[in-house]
């Protein structure tokens, strides 16, 4: 997410995922330019309707410290990307981290505003086919957390998730019922008031929404490990669904989940990374799979060192995407890496890098037999970094 490239939370490998439906009907990717240039920008998120229209947000010219951030939208025409102004706050800080749109009059972008340091309130943008506005009864319904994803379902049906950097001590949801955002009751996976949160989410109907995210597990009294758990909405109610516990052999190794693609109630990915918060260099990726039963660990390629998914979205169950970045052996600097599902295995598919600095994607999206794949990211060094955007097809 967004809050490690400005200073203010720990650092989160970016990742996006692509996934084809073969490798004869792979294309080639390429670089498409997206704005602005020169102004410290990144893009944290994508979302398709067409291969004619898409939506990356992200933010710019942001200080070290992550102040006076301001949120960049752009948008796919299906010939170039163009920058839409986004509507004011009221604050000068504003930050977007992901963005989904059930139409192309109907999406949201959410991630959060800061009215002074180290106080932050959650923030939605919602498009309505003609401008951008603010929701300000976002700010209630996910008082204390910033949002870190958003499904956008129907104009009457949408749900964010927030957690990650706030004061509330564990993660929540939102749901829009076409009028106002209001608070989800969900589960906690303990009732020992450790922390969760929650940090991406998916829908492919109103019926079956997939969110992921991490929690404290108490192992013993003074020792605790951060798993990765599940929640599934089926139309009527929230439940916990379980995932792979990480090795207990290491009590610094971890999972992370970045992101989360529901294609049906029995075919759901998630990806990110595993790694040793003493050796972060030490990335691998990791991909999850829900089958309708049961959550596990497909096998990935995890090239050079610090490999990790920042997204992932499929167009068909045999075509599915994941992206993020990696870095070479031998080098310092991070380059794109993409990921391929073909029906029966993962496999890395060749991406360009920027001519300077680092690359790196941090979200990816297409549309049910799609296409045409967009990946986002940025590309350059700290502090003079420019939006990457990638397309496949």
């Amino acid at each position: 997410m967004l809050l490690s490239r400005i200073g203010i939370g720990a650092a989160i490998g970016a990742a996006l995922i692509l996934v084809a439906a073969n490798a004869q009907a792979q294309s080639t990717w390429t670089i498409v330019t997206a704005p602005p240039t020169g102004q410290n920008g990144v893009l944290e998120g994508v979302t398709s309707t067409s291969n004619t229209n898409a939506w990356a947000v992200g933010y710019s010219n942001a200080e070290p410290n992550g102040l006076d951030a301001k949120a960049v939208i752009d948008q796919w025409n299906g010939a170039a990307w163009s920058q839409v102004t986004a509507p004011s706050t009221g604050y000068s800080t504003n930050v977007l981290t992901a963005a989904s749109a059930s139409s192309t009059s109907d999406a949201w972008a959410v991630g959060w505003s800061e009215p002074r340091r180290y106080t932050f309130y959650p923030l939605a943008l919602h498009w309505n086919g003609t401008a951008w506005s603010d929701t300000t009864s976002f700010v209630t319904a996910l008082a204390g957390q910033i949002a870190d994803g958003v499904a956008d379902i129907s104009p009457t049906d949408a749900y964010a998730t927030g957690g990650g950097l706030g004061s509330a001590n564990e993660g929540e949801v939102a749901q829009w019922n076409g009028t106002t955002w209001t608070q989800v009751t969900v589960p906690l996976p303990q009732n020992d008031n450790l922390a969760s949160n929650l940090d991406a989410i998916s829908a492919d109907s109103a019926d079956d929404v997939w969110i992921v995210g991490t929690y404290e597990l108490e192992v013993t009294s003074s020792d605790y490990a951060e798993e990765t758990y599940s929640l599934h909405w089926n139309g009527s109610s929230w439940s916990i669904v379980s995932m792979p516990l990480e090795p207990g052999t290491n009590p610094d190794f971890e999972y992370v989940l970045n992101s989360v693609e529901a294609i049906s109630p029995t075919n759901v990915w998630a990806v990110g990374d595993a790694v040793n918060v003493a050796e972060p260099s030490g990335a691998t990726t990791l991909i999850e799979h829900w089958n309708g039963t049961d959550w596990s660990i497909v096998s990935s390629p995890s090239p050079g060192t610090g490999s990790a998914l920042g997204g992932v979205t499929a167009s068909s169950a045999t075509d599915v995407w994941a992206v993020g970045s990696y870095t070479p052996t031998g080098s310092s600097t991070a380059q794109t890496l993409t990921l391929n599902w073909n029906g029966t295995a993962w496999s890395t598919v060749t991406s360009p890098n920027a001519s300077t600095g680092a690359s790196v994607l941090t979200s990816v999206s297409t549309t049910a037999g799609g296409a045409i794949v967009q990946a986002v990211g940025d590309s350059g060094t700290s502090g003079a970094l420019n939006p990457l955007a990638m397309q496949n097809g």
